[in-house]
């Protein structure tokens, strides 16, 4: 079993609260849970920092080209949110 791990490093420029970073984060583990089974979402750093956010997705494969391209896929969908700005990404197969 091949793993994918894309984490993601966004910026929140306009956020002045919690509750609002909490509304953009959720957003986004949501958009990737919707993706299916094979994907795992958490926000994993930058917890109580108002204009960071890191987040890690993991994607479950048989072949790692295909986890390569599905991650990648899903980084440019992600890349064109509302509320933040993706500064930096990580992308590795296991």
């Amino acid at each position: 079993m091949i793993v994918g791990l894309l984490t993601l490093y966004l910026h929140l420029p306009a956020i002045e609260s919690l509750k609002g970073k909490r509304s953009i984060v959720k957003g986004i583990l949501a958009k990737v849970d919707r993706r299916g089974p094979a994907f795992a979402v958490a926000e994993v750093a930058d917890l109580d920092d108002l204009k960071r956010a890191t987040i890690r997705v993991a994607y479950l494969s048989n072949d790692s080209h295909h986890a390569n391209s599905v991650l990648a896929r899903l980084r440019s969908t992600l890349e064109m949110g509302k509320g933040y700005v993706v500064e930096d990404y990580d992308l590795e197969i296991l």
